[in-house]
């Protein structure tokens, strides 16, 4: 795994009501901007954001 500087590392926040894009629009992000190689989908079970088991049956992070 990649080591970064705390200097280097930037947190971003997405907030919203349940079903109001959050995952998607953060897949959109890591796909444009390059830090994934496709484009998850929730109902497809293989977004990057749903990791857990129990987000995936849900397709709800």
């Amino acid at each position: 795994m990649k080591l970064f500087s705390s200097a280097d590392i930037k947190n971003v926040m997405l907030a919203g009501h349940a079903g109001s894009g959050k995952t998607t629009l953060a897949e959109a992000m890591l796909y444009l901007s390059g830090a994934t190689d496709r484009l998850g989908k929730t109902a497809e079970g293989n977004t990057v954001m749903d990791f857990d088991s129990e987000e995936k049956k849900r397709q709800a992070t």
